[in-house]
């Protein structure tokens, strides 16, 4: 009984990973209608930056390293708006999508080359249990899952309590009468796209216990985002939560029911193709 809690933890956990990155690709969508599939490299430079620049090099404490890394997160956001996002948003999609892959790969290479190709961790980083009776669940996933549902809630309140909010939210709905009613669309881009990448830097820093820091750490994240906004309806915020605590669960249950492990990321990829044959709004949709 211990270890299908234990298993069922971690995939709650793993679901808000999922949903954390499909909300993030959901924002950029949203507000551009491009199809950002290079998140995953974002991920990756948030863990980087944590890992390899605030805790390695210059030993800061880790509540400094997370601010840091998010303020630098957020400066990355603004520059890749203004130089990429807003320029091609709105030229042919395929030709978005290739500019987008291109950014994240020119920042992967960056990363590469300013930190090497050797993979490191920070020891000891959200390491330990807590004990819930006969029940021990690592640190790692309860400090995912107290994060992410207050990313999530302050998320909420940012865009249905503040006049930004208001904004993006118009934006997402109709970026022509935004722009008449004198919303600056390219300034609301730069100031999602910022907001997008602070998630990217949180999930990268989540993770680093999990993947440690490597140039592949985050090769089926991206995907298994993008997999969670497909089954909460792409473009719906609230699906993409929905879709990503979905697919955590499915996951786990996959391996509770006796799945090996090695086809976890497998069950991912048949979902999709389930729900683009038979529900491609997905579950949410068709909801505000």
């Amino acid at each position: 009984m211990s270890s299908v809690v234990q298993q069922l933890v971690s995939g709650l956990a793993m679901g808000f990973i999922y949903c954390m990155t499909a909300t993030e690709y959901t924002l950029i969508y949203n507000t551009s209608s491009l199809m950002n599939f290079g998140h995953d490299k974002y991920i990756m430079c948030g863990a980087y930056i944590f890992a390899g620049t605030f805790m390695l090099a210059l030993k800061t404490n880790s509540l400094i390293g997370v601010i840091g890394t998010l303020l630098l997160m957020a400066g990355l956001g603004v520059l890749i708006a203004t130089v990429g996002f807003n320029p091609i948003k709105n030229i042919p999609t395929i030709h978005a999508v290739t500019c987008t892959l291109a950014l994240s790969m020119i920042v992967r290479e960056i990363v590469r080359l300013y930190y090497g190709a050797a993979a490191f961790t920070v020891n000891g980083f959200l390491r330990g249990t807590y004990q819930f009776g006969a029940i021990t669940i690592p640190r790692t996933y309860v400090v995912i899952i107290v994060l992410s549902i207050i990313l999530l809630v302050l998320q909420q309140l940012l865009l249905k309590k503040t006049m930004l909010g208001t904004a993006m939210l118009a934006v997402s709905q109709d970026k022509e009468a935004a722009a008449l009613m004198g919303i600056n669309v390219s300034m609301i881009l730069v100031v999602t796209t910022a907001f997008s990448l602070i998630i990217c830097g949180l999930i990268g820093v989540l993770i680093i216990p999990l993947y440690g820091c490597n140039l592949t750490m985050t090769a089926t994240l991206g995907t298994k985002g993008f997999v969670a906004g497909i089954i909460g309806g792409l473009g719906n915020l609230n699906g993409a939560i929905a879709g990503g605590l979905c697919l955590g669960l499915i996951e786990v249950m996959f391996l509770i029911l006796g799945g090996p492990g090695i086809y976890k990321d497998f069950v991912s990829f048949v979902v999709i193709i389930v729900f683009l044959l038979f529900r491609p709004q997905g579950i949410l949709r068709n909801q505000s």
